[in-house]
């Protein structure tokens, strides 16, 4: 495949050209580093890594692979949990150099280039005093995100990212590039992008979004139960997102840690888990001390942390917290920390001192690191009720986990992400093309089975008593049980939190044979190239 190498090292436009790397080329270093994505289980070696710098680079790739019958796959901010953002012997195009934005105030429009991740795309918006319905994760690229969904912090007041994504640049399987907007011959293949997924129909070298004015204050919080059964927390989490409720809650998601099978026949209702409420609020500090004593009169919190910005040059910059602190948001917690006979919660509204809570212009993402992980996902029904509760408690205990793969190292929990807010309450659905594909708008939330693990060189010097590696078997067929688990209260999985045994209508639910028929009319890639394990065909 030399022969493939040279053209795509040939590649030009306007005087520039890509980077490429590749295996025991001149830039072993580089290559290296570039092959590597955020979940470290899955180790790739593509054929050839082009970092494209603009459309036209991207096009000529496209054409190249093609006419090599190459595998092609593409990246921007490599996060895929599955790994189809490359693979062996592919030729894997690299957006994460394209990196401009410019943002139009007047017509409330950001034109955002594939490359950005949100630790630096958020900060380039705010200095304009906008923003756009970004995710947590600081270093998730805004394109698959966009297409995905895109859930986060936002969610409750503005929606998804994709229905805030309103035209794009796609290059198509010939290696024709074209504008997407609401009113081209193509805006089917638009409402596509908005919620369908990525990769199906083109690679997106650019997305314009509609941005929002910031609040004058935002804050970022979490509170954590560690001694109240995780029923109760889940109840009243659920009425804290209630659609007509809590509108400056902007955004918030629930963490639930998994335990080991309790040696004690315990009721579903009354078993402990140790809880995570992140919180995301629009307002002053007084404004959300106010809203603490009323939703955690009748639910005190063991403990309440406000996550803000450090100082650093006069500026405000996102707090950074250490490598396990990514996995959750910035909690305190890193395991369950179940209570001793008799604990009882030692914190007090009281305790809470308001002059601590300071704010932001704009939510600072979470500084992530990569880490080997398996996710999967499912989302509430429309139907949801207590029996689905107490299910997601009972699929939260496991013989398959085990406390010392915890001490090794190994979180096992499920994050469930408000999809319930102000937003879809009052939504207007345009219908097809003019709305969007995302299937899950009337859903309470995302219910996200996660398990990752880590074990540093460090712990390895220090002989940890546990080896994490004697646990993530089973801990990984813990997320296979819950994917499989007959849970009728629930339904579909959200494509952002991939996973390569779900079923890719499930995904895509009553969009699906729309979008199947959008890509073959579309996307101009009768071989398929674009196509990994989850795409529409």
């Amino acid at each position: 495949m030399q022969e493939v190498i040279t053209l795509l090292e040939g590649i030009s436009h306007d005087g520039k050209s890509p980077k490429v790397l590749y295996d025991c080329g001149p830039d072993q270093a580089a290559y290296g580093s570039k092959r590597q994505i955020f979940n470290l289980k899955f180790q790739f070696k593509p054929l050839a890594i082009v970092l494209c710098k603009c459309t036209e680079h991207v096009q000529q790739a496209v054409k190249i692979a093609n006419d090599f019958d190459c595998v092609i796959r593409v990246r921007s901010g490599g996060h895929d949990h599955e790994g189809e953002c490359s693979g062996t012997d592919a030729v894997l195009i690299d957006l994460s150099e394209m990196t401009d934005v410019k943002v139009d105030k007047k017509a409330g429009l950001a034109r955002i280039q594939p490359g950005n991740i949100f630790q630096d795309l958020i900060p380039k918006l705010a200095k304009e005093d906008v923003c756009i319905p970004h995710g947590t994760c600081g270093t998730v690229g805004i394109a698959g995100f966009s297409m995905g969904g895109g859930w986060g912090p936002w969610t409750r007041l503005y929606g998804m990212c994709c229905d805030s994504l309103v035209g794009a640049t796609i290059v198509l399987g010939n290696g024709e590039a074209i504008e997407l907007t609401p009113e081209c011959e193509q805006k089917e293949l638009l409402w596509a992008l908005r919620g369908g997924g990525g990769f199906s129909y083109g690679i997106v070298t650019e997305l314009v979004i509609k941005t929002f004015q910031l609040p004058e204050t935002t804050i970022k919080f979490n509170a954590v139960w560690q001694y109240t059964p995780a029923f109760t927390v889940l109840k009243h989490w659920e009425d804290w997102i209630a659609a007509d409720k809590n509108e400056q809650l902007i955004g918030t998601n629930l963490m639930i840690m998994a335990i080991p099978t309790p040696k004690e026949s315990i009721p579903i209702r009354e078993t402990v888990h140790s809880c995570t409420f992140f919180g995301y609020f629009a307002g002053s500090k007084e404004e959300l001390y106010e809203h603490m004593k009323v939703w955690f009169t009748d639910l005190v919190p063991t403990t309440v942390t406000i996550i803000t910005p450090g100082i650093a040059d006069g500026k405000k910059q996102p707090h950074k917290f250490d490598s396990w602190d990514r996995l959750t948001s910035g909690s305190p917690l890193l395991g369950r920390n179940r209570p001793l006979p008799g604990a009882k919660n030692l914190f007090k509204l009281s305790d809470l001192d308001s002059d601590a809570l300071l704010h932001a212009e704009y939510i600072p993402p979470d500084v992530d690191a990569p880490a080997p992980h398996k996710i999967t996902s499912r989302l509430t029904s429309e139907e949801w009720n207590d029996k689905g509760r107490e299910s997601l408690i009972a699929s939260l205990q496991s013989n398959l986990l085990f406390d010392q793969g915890e001490n090794a190292g190994l979180l096992c929990y499920v994050t469930l992400g408000a999809i319930s807010g102000s937003y879809y309450a009052n939504y207007k659905d345009p219908g097809f093309p003019y709305g969007s594909a995302f299937p899950y708008k009337k859903r309470k939330y995302t219910i996200q089975y996660q398990a990752w693990w880590d074990q540093g060189e460090e712990d390895i010097k220090l002989g940890k008593k546990y080896n994490v590696h004697q646990y993530t078997n089973r801990a990984e067929d813990w997320i296979e049980v819950c994917r499989k688990r007959n849970f009728p209260e629930t339904s579909g999985s959200f494509i952002s939190f991939k996973d390569d045994g779900v079923p890719t209508r499930d995904y895509f639910m009553q969009s699906y044979d729309e979008l199947k028929r959008i890509k073959e009319e579309f996307s101009k890639d009768p071989r398929n190239r674009f196509s990994s394990r989850k795409t529409i065909i």
